[in-house]
């Protein structure tokens, strides 16, 4: 998972640190109102943090994908099916992330 905000001036997706499992650590570490300086239009804002998003890591599950293929394709001339239960291992992941995110996203925090 990780953790992404829209700017306001560009509308292009910037990354955010730090990464936190739920909104609410989140608050606790930055507190309600973030001052993020936008990567591609360096135009600095203010956003709450409601306004960031968690997104799936799409790289983490390609990794996990590789080195899964490849264990596969050694086990599988020695042990057959145990190289198939290997090739799960990154849907795991990517069910994981998605529980995650959602979790993350679905939580929000009382504007005052």
């Amino acid at each position: 998972m990780k953790l992404e905000f829209t700017c306001s001036q560009c509308k292009i997706q910037n990354k955010f640190k730090p990464v936190t499992t739920t909104r609410g650590e989140l608050q606790m570490k930055v507190g309600d109102e973030v001052q993020l300086i936008c990567k591609y239009c360096n135009k600095e804002d203010k956003k709450h943090i409601n306004r960031i998003d968690a997104v799936v890591d799409n790289k983490k599950i390609l990794f996990a994908l590789i080195i899964c293929a490849v264990i596969a394709i050694v086990l599988l001339s020695f042990y057959g099916l145990i190289a198939l239960a290997v090739i799960s291992i990154p849907l795991l992941i990517w069910i994981q992330e998605s529980k995650s995110t959602h979790h993350f996203n679905s939580y929000k925090i009382r504007r005052k």
